[in-house]
């Protein structure tokens, strides 16, 4: 089956109220991507009237026709999405300005355009920011500017065919995703000597010659047809390990299209073998390419836990280049992008990625990665959005357990902090505390018992920011006393930042994800906590309209009363009633959730895609299960929206959901077996799925009393 077919890569271009998808064609983790560019600084790309190029690596590529000055709007043409195809391995389009029919397929780190103007002369503009180098020679057109993503160098080689001149000229084109300012670009103007026209191109960090090796050995002699197919059988081979049956054709567009989204990243940036490593040199990759382009404090939840299951090579592939990373920057990396990390949002989560690949059984090099996470630990800065030696602030988590916060109104003392990202402290507490659990059980499982105990109990002294007078995690000065006064939520500013992370402390009541039983505790046992839970989901705004708290937190897309789907932190929140002994509350929200905020459509993602991070969340939820704890080893049962799922496992068996019904209206859980064990908890091991066994689920319409808690 030809799996393309189920994926829409229109669908979540158009933004809830912050970023939207962009309808990219690359292969999987392919460093080549592809997509259309739309008006400048318009956020909802599908509302776009025009079309101004297509990105190649950090060049813009634009056809058109009769234009006799041509700048970066006069070739824009405008389009019509009824002339469009938009799926992963290609692109179509009609430029109903020039009457140009666009096509572009990608695959790896190179690709194919594919052009056709049946009334007239054909040309082409390729736009370059702070271009290096731009020549033109024996049919090959060398374009090295800055990589799309991250500050490094970027080559374009285009091979041309039907060539009748090439003329280079400056440019001004927008700077990233506003009208203004503009920055200098040197542009290529192509005029072909036919109808039609085909440009194969390659991208490399390591420079022309690099670029020319790749296209020599990898794209030459290739039609824009094999190009296409190759990019199709990689995309068939990673989305035909889920397969499906029942559900409605919109939830298998929504449910393969966010298996995609997830499996898009990493990126592969090696060439022929060698990589631009965080030192600036070339390195051999040892067969085991360089991959980049993460955000794991979004990634971390969702979109690796998947990658593991699904693509266990890749993932060890991913683990290499972290430590890669680490041995030529120092630092094992938060935000990796081409040219080095960039000190992104909060916590060190890698570690959740290697504690739960060691947890999952991975082989790798796990003393070099536990030294790696331990320096994170014990030396590197909490600082949000900055990176560097450990300061005051972080010793003070260090010494007392918490990050130290400043009265809502008081002048920032430590010139060291963000001026707009601010403290997060309570954030910053408790996700630092999640991944010292994760260091925890790497010290375990490697017999560093003395280590082992001293992060665990570290890992549980977030819970000194829990004030049971108010019911919720409140900052704490540096000599411990609690900040007042403090509204749970609205307090910390701009996305509640003063103490939280683009959330507030409705959300972070939850965030402990490594301690749930920790947290029942504080509220008060499962009875509280499952009605704080439930608050949580109608809890609305003092009064205030919605807009005046989405002004506050924009982030917060999604919302059902102050739980907000589209953004991280709120991911595991749905699937904790399974802690507290109501299962089917959990079962219910996961099928309103998906049907409310995921449908087939421009508005189907209803946050930030941020990475794969959101459409990983989908992916699990949809099939029926979702870790909480990715570190744990453990998948929390949700309730799948189709009949039947089999995944296709890392040791060659396959893992099978039988849960006939749940495609309609039975999302309710009567029992749970797997290879004839019931389940005693609504949850499931690693160690279980590996065994290639039925989870086998008997489903009903309404609650029916299958009430394990966990």
């Amino acid at each position: 089956m030809d799996y393309t077919q189920f994926v829409d890569t229109n669908i979540g271009t158009i933004g809830h109220l912050l970023q939207s998808t962009a309808p990219n064609v690359q292969s999987p983790h392919g460093a080549a991507i592809v997509a259309p560019v739309f008006r400048p600084g318009m956020k909802d790309r599908y509302l776009s009237d025009r079309i101004f190029g297509f990105t190649v690596g950090g060049s813009i590529l634009m056809p058109f026709a009769g234009v006799d000055a041509p700048d970066f709007y006069h070739t824009a043409s405008s389009f019509d999405h009824d002339f469009e195809v938009a799926r992963p391995d290609h692109y179509e389009v009609l430029l109903e300005d020039f009457d140009i029919t666009e096509r572009h397929t990608a695959m790896a780190n190179y690709g194919a355009f594919q052009l056709s103007r049946p009334s007239g002369a054909l040309e082409a503009v390729v736009y370059t920011p702070g271009c290096t180098d731009c020549r033109y020679e024996d049919g090959f057109l060398t374009m090295t500017g800055l990589a799309e993503r991250g500050n490094a160098p970027m080559t374009a080689l285009f091979a041309l065919e039907g060539v009748s001149d090439v003329t280079f000229f400056d440019a001004l084109i927008p700077e990233g995703e506003s009208d203004i300012p503009t920055a200098p670009a040197r542009a290529a103007r192509i005029r072909f000597s036919g109808s039609g026209a085909r440009l194969s191109f390659v991208l490399s960090m390591l420079g022309a010659d690099s670029a020319m090796a790749c296209y020599q050995s990898r794209v030459a002699g290739k039609s824009f047809s094999d190009i296409q197919v190759e990019c199709n059988r990689a995309w068939n081979d990673v989305l035909g390990k889920v397969r499906v049956q029942g559900g409605t054709p919109q939830r298998l567009r929504a449910f393969y299209t966010a298996l995609y989204r997830a499996t898009c990243r990493m990126h592969d940036y090696s060439v022929e073998g060698r990589y631009l490593g965080f030192d600036g040199a070339v390195h051999d990759d040892g067969g085991q390419g360089f991959y980049c382009d993460d955000g794991i404090w979004d990634t971390y939840r969702g979109m690796h836990p998947l990658q593991l299951l699904l693509e266990p090579e890749v993932h060890q592939s991913c683990l290499t280049s972290y430590l890669r990373m680490y041995e030529q920057s120092g630092w094992l990396p938060r935000f990796p992008f081409p040219g080095g990390n960039v000190p992104c949002m909060i916590g060190h989560h890698t570690v959740s990625i290697l504690a739960e690949s060691m947890e999952k059984g991975v082989e790798f090099d796990w003393a070099l990665a536990y030294e790696a996470a331990h320096k994170n630990a014990t030396r590197r800065t909490m600082l949000p959005w900055r990176d560097g030696e450990a300061e005051e602030l972080t010793r003070c988590y260090y010494e007392k357990g918490f990050f130290p916060a400043l009265d809502e109104d008081a002048p920032e003392t430590n010139a060291a902090v963000h001026e707009f990202e601010n403290r997060q402290a309570v954030a910053v507490t408790i996700e630092h505390g999640y991944d010292d659990w994760c260091l925890s059980r790497m010290a375990e499982r490697l017999g560093k018992a003395e280590d082992a105990a001293f992060f665990r109990a570290r890992s549980e002294r977030y819970r000194q920011l829990y004030d049971p007078e108010i019911g919720f995690f409140r900052p704490r000065r540096a000599d411990g006393s609690f900040v007042s006064p403090f509204n749970p939520k609205y307090c910390g500013g701009q996305g509640g930042r003063k103490y939280f992370a683009e959330n507030n402390a409705y959300i972070y009541s939850f965030a402990a994800q490594h301690d749930v039983p920790g947290l029942i505790a504080l509220m008060g046992g499962e009875a509280a906590f499952a009605q704080r839970l439930d608050q949580l989901f109608i809890e609305q705004y003092d009064g205030q309209l919605k807009s005046h708290f989405l002004a506050q937190y924009p982030d917060a897309t999604g919302l059902m009363g102050q739980f907000c789907m589209g953004n991280e932190p709120s991911f595991h929140i749905p699937y904790l009633y399974n802690y507290c002994g109501h299962p089917e509350k959990t079962q219910r929200r996961i099928h309103e959730l998906i049907d409310l905020w995921f449908p087939d459509t421009p508005l189907g993602v209803c946050g930030d895609e941020d990475g794969g991070a959101m459409s990983a969340w989908l992916a699990f939820s949809a099939m029926g299960f979702y870790p909480v704890n990715p570190a744990s080893g453990w998948y929390d049962l949700g309730s799948p929206i189709f009949d039947r799922v089999e995944i296709d496992l890392p040791n060659g068996r396959t893992f099978a959901i039988d849960a006939q019904g749940a495609s309609g209206r039975a999302k309710y859980i009567r029992s749970a077996h797997i290879g004839g064990d019931a389940l005693a908890a609504p949850r499931f091991s690693h160690e279980q799925m590996l065994r290639g066994e039925t989870l086998t689920l008997e489903m009903s319409e309404r609650p029916c009393g299958w009430n394990a808690g966990i």
